[in-house]
């Protein structure tokens, strides 16, 4: 019995590892340009992590896979945004499908939704700072909630493009979590 649960906690690891890289590489390889940036599919991958690794290594995959991406794509002064971001919305997707007795589409779809709207929310309130603040784009507060505001039909395309991809993958995935009994 000990031997079994150590190999689960190496395949948990090994697979939080897995979801890390499969962010990492989803959002560096996949670039699609917008107006105000790219989209990419690293939010699918978020989801599909909290579907396979739960709410808590679902946020470490999610956190550390999207801070590295921009942390290696130019755009480094917004790793700490979406490390805590991409984290919460993590957290989120793995705590409401948690909590659903029975794993449907509707447990995919409230769960990734809600979740979408912590990325979106939290992306507002960053671009809000990275543009009145930092940045120096705008100048007081109205300025910088209109600029945040222009980057949301952008982001919002992202979550979009992210949850439609994790909706048809997400029953695969978590096929494969039943089968390796992980909780």
């Amino acid at each position: 019995m000990e031997q079994r649960a150590r190999n689960n906690k190496v395949l948990i690891m090994i697979l939080t590892a897995l979801m890390i890289a499969l962010t990492f590489v989803a959002g560096s390889v996949i670039k699609i340009p917008t107006l105000n940036g790219f989209m990419q599919p690293g939010d699918c991958m978020i989801l599909l992590g909290a579907v396979l690794l739960g709410k808590k290594r679902g946020a470490l995959s999610a956190a550390i896979g999207m801070g590295l991406i921009d942390a290696t794509s130019g755009y480094l002064i917004w790793a700490p945004f979406s490390f805590v971001i991409q984290g919460a919305m993590g957290f989120v997707a793995g705590y409401l499908f948690e909590r659903f007795k029975v794993k449907n589409y509707k447990a995919y779809l409230i769960s990734f939704i809600v979740a979408g709207f912590v990325s979106l929310g939290g992306y507002f309130i960053a671009n809000a700072i990275m543009g009145g603040i930092i940045m120096g784009a705008v100048h007081g507060f109205l300025p910088s909630v209109l600029y945040a505001v222009a980057h949301v039909p952008g982001d919002s395309s992202e979550i979009i493009f992210g949850i439609i991809i994790a909706l048809i993958l997400a029953p695969i995935v978590n096929k494969a979590r039943v089968k390796f009994n992980l909780k």
